[in-house]
């Protein structure tokens, strides 16, 4: 299991199968990280679904859902399916907003 990721605004922790994300995922919290790439869980392959935990973002923006979508190309690229769970109101409306309903899975909404 890789160790947490602890930037200013925003912790990433990478578990088999969970990426959780404890923070803001903001323009200041996305400029601090040093790589913004998504990072598979060891194990995770091909064909496999990754959860992204969303439950503890407290703040998100325009450059978050940015960020996120980012992620979605990274995964896509290794055939890998992202689930985000209990995303924040602000991520629920942006998704709406911009017709990604059917490209961005949403649990716990």
């Amino acid at each position: 299991m890789a160790e947490p990721r602890v930037d200013s605004l925003l912790q990433i922790r990478t578990e088999p199968g969970v990426v959780r994300l404890q923070g803001a995922l903001s323009c200041a919290a996305i400029e601090a990280l040093n790589n913004r790439h998504l990072s598979l869980p060891e194990g995770q392959g091909s064909g496999s679904r990754l959860e992204i935990a969303l439950g503890q973002i407290d703040d998100m923006d325009t450059v978050g859902l940015a960020f996120l979508l980012g992620w979605q190309v990274d995964a896509a690229a290794q055939s890998v399916t992202l689930r985000y769970t209990h995303p924040p109101k602000a991520m629920r409306a942006m998704v709406r907003v911009y017709g990604l309903d059917d490209w961005m899975i949403l649990d716990g909404v």
